[in-house]
């Protein structure tokens, strides 16, 4: 059977890139490699600008805990602020990625999941898929298969180490009193523990997920690290943990070639200081969509008409992202400046939680920057 696009990989950019072609009357099929739902290791938060992404409500039972907040760690400095406004909510992304492809299935998506993509034969007239039980032909393929994706090696070079973080993460199972004595509407974020990275404490139900990560070139004896961290929270060591690694957003990529578009992680779109890429996954998989759409109605599925979307994912979040990478290099590079900065200061501090909802990252660079040096004189005579 031949489909009019094939979507790879079942995540927050794949379901709605495949939901979207799917409501504009393309023939679409999603492979999964795992048997859904499956665990992800992720933090799970999904920020209000995410969800807004969305076309449908987020139902009550998947919000497992709401943040309005930030409780920020660094060195012998903490402090906390809060919104009025709620920041996002807090999930698991086993359940959270369950429903966003029940969406996409109950808007036409066929699923194959348990089905893992093994190549990729580029034809003049379409591309043939082989996985490891099937094969199928498709018009355009939507790689949205994660930081180690597939179908990415059809159009870049692999990520370089110094464009990777990694993280290690844990849940850590806890009584819902006792996870809201210990931070409540918030998450826990601890600064200084890894260059470009940090350690986390994000409340679940009934368990808190716990994680450090870095920039993969730099962050030496992650598992070591992630144990001490344990220690100093008083959180049991005994615990299963799982490895993830995240690409760093802001470079440039290739994200597009003939017959081929890129979503998600597999294109690089992460937050490189706080690490969130559920909202640029989302946002990539609607905008993957409408190019594919239009490339169907032209019947031109070549490089040059799929460069578009390249061209809008910049417009839309691009320049975010770049100043997000420029952002964490300078605060990395020099903690004891930015990071402090932010650390005992509650106007920066609350600034910076205006990103990247209502505040761009070229904005906040800017305004931290401006004001500096008296931040600096301050902390000097406190």
């Amino acid at each position: 059977m031949r489909y009019d696009v094939i979507v790879v990989g079942a995540g927050p950019a794949g379901t709605t890139a495949g939901r979207h072609c799917a409501n504009k009357g393309l023939n679409t099929l999603i492979i999964e490699k795992e048997k859904l739902p499956r665990y992800k290791s992720c933090g799970g938060f999904v920020s209000t600008r995410a969800i807004s992404l969305l076309d449908f409500k987020i139902k009550d039972k998947l919000i497992e805990k709401e943040c309005y907040g930030i409780r920020l760690h660094y060195g012998e400095h903490e402090i906390e602020a809060k919104k009025p406004y709620r920041l996002g909510i807090l999930t698991s992304r086993d359940k959270f990625d369950m429903y966003l492809t029940e969406k996409s299935i109950d808007a036409g998506v066929e699923l194959k999941d348990g089905e893992k993509v093994k190549s990729l034969d580029m034809r003049k007239s379409h591309v043939i898929i082989k996985t490891d039980k099937n094969t199928y032909k498709t018009s355009a393929v939507i790689g949205a298969d994660g930081v180690n994706s597939m179908v990415a090696g059809y159009v870049r070079p692999r990520y370089k180490p110094t464009e990777l973080a990694i993280s290690i993460e844990a849940e850590i199972p806890a009584k819902d009193e006792d996870i809201d004595d210990y931070i409540r509407n918030a998450v826990d974020m601890h600064f200084g523990i890894s260059y470009m990275g940090y350690g986390w404490v994000f409340p679940k139900k009934e368990h808190f997920s716990v994680g450090v990560g870095g920039l993969l070139s730099e962050f030496k004896e992650p598992e070591r690290i992630f144990t001490n961290f344990l220690k100093k929270l008083n959180f049991d060591t005994n615990v299963k943990f799982h490895t993830h690694l995240i690409p760093a957003g802001g470079y440039e990529r290739e994200t597009s070639s003939d017959r081929i578009i890129l979503a998600g992680d597999a294109a690089g779109y992460v937050d490189s200081f706080f690490g969130e890429g559920i909202q640029y996954a989302i946002n990539s998989g609607k905008i993957a969509a409408n190019v594919i759409v239009n490339a169907h109605e032209k019947c031109d599925f070549s490089k040059k008409e799929l460069t578009h979307y390249n061209q809008d994912c910049y417009a839309a979040f691009g320049e975010n992202l770049r100043y997000a990478l420029k952002f964490s290099l300078l605060a990395h590079r020099y903690p004891n400046i930015f990071i402090k900065l932010i650390a005992t200061n509650k106007p920066i501090i609350d600034k910076l939680l205006d990103v990247p909802d209502y505040l761009s990252y070229k904005d906040f660079t800017k305004w931290i920057l401006i004001r500096t040096p008296y931040y600096v004189v301050k902390n000097l005579f406190h």
